[in-house]
């Protein structure tokens, strides 16, 4: 894996170098109050910067106000440590009010034995952040004394016919999800008695499982979130055709997208929470259409693996 921001100017690698202060800190705090001893034994094993900014593809849209995010694989110690309610709330709070942080923060928190396992079988997310991604920060390195070792597993090339398989199993999964949210969400659009909240939330369903379509589909992993906008940026990195849904970017399209992201919370708890059956008839439609766009991605995908694993079986066997 590769140590240099070198790729970078010299403003961003002073933001990630900044950015990597505060995740290390920020998290030695919480868990230092903590008076578990359990507890006191938990740590960051490595910290990876990957994504765009890792390959140098990053975007900055000043027109739309779209820009790629900073994207951090951590790595730690137990499994607990992986709570990120429990853990790293308040790093990701610091992250996102630090006034000397502009942009984006997406973290993904895995313990070094699942990260090892994705990587022995062959998992193409994790593969391409080893391959792609920058080593910021390693504990053997920074704490040479330490006993544990951290070492990463290396990647091997996955078995075309599991691959296969897995991908064709989550797509027909998540398929039926989402047509079944997007079915019910438009159903009850304008129903006398049904509120609309109730709709955009069926509606914030949908549109999550139709971006876990794509990056189980296309990567077999997705990261444990349902925040729209993140969803909706990684899988747009994937195939940026699906940004058509969406579009034009301009108001007030760009609200009625915001109130969908914020559905999955405020539809169902916030008393202020409010849309309106033209908001919801907009999203049902940009949903639809995001659908269309997510299956040709994976259709695509499912078309390769399966030449893959068709070309890997022996002769017999075809």
């Amino acid at each position: 894996m590769k140590n240099s921001l070198d790729h970078l100017n010299l403003q961003k690698q002073k933001e990630v170098a900044y950015i990597r202060k505060v995740i290390l800190e920020e998290l030695e705090t919480r868990l230092r109050k903590s008076k578990s001893k359990r507890v006191a034994s938990y740590r960051i094993l490595k910290l990876v910067l990957y994504g765009s900014f890792a390959r140098g593809t990053w975007f900055d849209d000043r027109k739309s106000g779209r820009a790629s995010d900073y994207d951090f694989l951590v790595i730690v110690s137990h499994k607990a440590l992986t709570d990120m309610t429990t853990f790293w709330s308040s790093v990701e709070d610091r992250l996102f009010q630090d006034p000397k942080i502009q942009k984006d923060i997406s973290l993904i928190v895995h313990t070094l034995r699942d990260v090892n396992t994705a990587l022995r079988d062959g998992q193409y997310f994790f593969t391409e952040v080893v391959n792609q991604g920058v080593l910021l920060y390693d504990e053997q390195t920074n704490t040479p004394t330490k006993r544990t070792k951290s070492k990463l597993a290396k990647s091997e090339n996955p078995d075309p016919q599991r691959a296969y398989k897995i991908a064709s199993d989550y797509h027909a999964s998540w398929k039926e999800y989402a047509e079944t949210f997007l079915e019910i969400g438009r159903s009850c659009v304008g129903q006398s008695g049904v509120s609309g909240n109730i709709c955009a939330f069926q509606l914030h369903q949908a549109a999550e499982a139709i971006y876990r379509m794509v990056l189980l589909t296309v990567t077999l992993y997705a990261p444990a979130t349902h925040h729209l906008s993140k969803l909706r940026q990684r899988c747009e990195a994937i195939d940026p055709r699906l940004a058509e849904a969406w579009g034009p970017e301009r108001k007030p399209f760009k609200r009625y997208f915001e109130l969908l992201r914020r559905a999955y919370v405020e539809a169902r708890y916030s008393p202020a929470y409010e849309t309106s059956p033209e908001i919801l008839n907009w999203q049902t439609e940009r949903i639809a259409r995001l659908l269309e766009l997510a299956e040709t991605s994976c259709q695509e995908r499912l078309a390769k693996l399966a030449a893959e694993a068709s070309s890997s079986y022996p002769p017999a066997e075809r």
